[in-house]
């Protein structure tokens, strides 16, 4: 009875997490704190680099799908959404082009490291972006928000996640501070930066499609719903939520590369 239980819980973590990412990063981002583990778990053969290849592609749909719900709040941002898209998009890519050219052992070592940089730039994002806004008035700042999305968009291409925090804590330095607004362009930029290394890595025949299309179809599913009702979520608790769970995430992969190669 036991067995039974556990083997349902491995057959069950992956579709759930894959539902729950697409509903973390239309509201607050994070997604992969859930769905990266969920997926090593379930295609630990399949090497590294594409597993996160893997993921990368399945979430992507999700984006989508939350670039519906949050169309209103676009408009009011018409004019810099071409530039935004075309920072998103060539940032993402050159982010793409990096994983491809690293070695599996090399993701493993950097993956905990990652995901600890992206907890804890979530947990100092929103600080940063009210300090930031007594500095700056309120004052749009467009150049530096197009450098800084480059930028920005490098990472979330190479690895994503905590990817809409670094988003976030941009928006904030750059004048933007309407929570729904900022998610409504932090939905819009990750659709391109996660876009574009998505076709990278499906050219280079790096996606375990047996695990994309059931990812992909849930975090679809998860980024409308969670995107549609985002406006009735306290966003403090969500913020201590998806912190906590990428810390969480960062400790697991943390120990398990000391079971791997441990410290003599």
């Amino acid at each position: 009875m036991d067995a039974l239980i556990l083997q349902l819980l491995h057959h069950s973590w992956l579709p759930a997490g894959s539902f729950l990412a697409g509903v973390l990063n239309s509201i607050a981002g994070g997604g992969s704190f859930l769905s990266l583990p969920a997926l090593f778990a379930s295609a630990a053969g399949a090497g590294a680099v594409a597993i996160q290849a893997t993921n990368t592609v399945a979430l992507w749909p999700g984006q989508l799908t939350g670039l519906v719900a949050f169309r209103k709040e676009l408009r009011e941002y018409k004019r810099e959404l071409l530039p935004l898209g075309i920072a998103a998009g060539l940032g993402g890519w050159v982010g793409g082009q990096l994983l491809l050219r690293t070695k599996n052992h090399m993701f493993l070592k950097l993956l905990p490291w990652l995901l600890l940089f992206a907890a804890v730039m979530f947990v100092l994002s929103f600080p940063l972006g009210r300090w930031m806004k007594t500095l700056n008035g309120g004052e749009r700042h467009t150049k530096l928000l197009m450098i800084g999305m480059v930028l920005v968009s490098v990472y979330v291409g190479y690895f994503g996640a905590g990817g809409g925090f670094l988003v976030m804590a941009l928006f904030g330095v750059c004048g933007v501070h309407d929570i729904h607004e900022m998610n409504a362009l932090k939905v819009l930029t990750a659709a391109v930066s996660i876009g574009i290394p998505a076709i990278s890595f499906i050219a280079a025949g790096r996606v375990q499609w047996y695990f994309c299309f059931e990812m992909a179809i849930l975090a679809a599913l998860g980024g409308f719903i969670g995107a549609h009702y985002s406006r009735l979520i306290n966003q403090a608790l969500m913020r201590r939520t998806v912190a906590a769970i990428g810390f969480m995430t960062s400790a697991y992969f943390f120990m398990q590369n000391y079971a791997m190669h441990p410290v003599r």
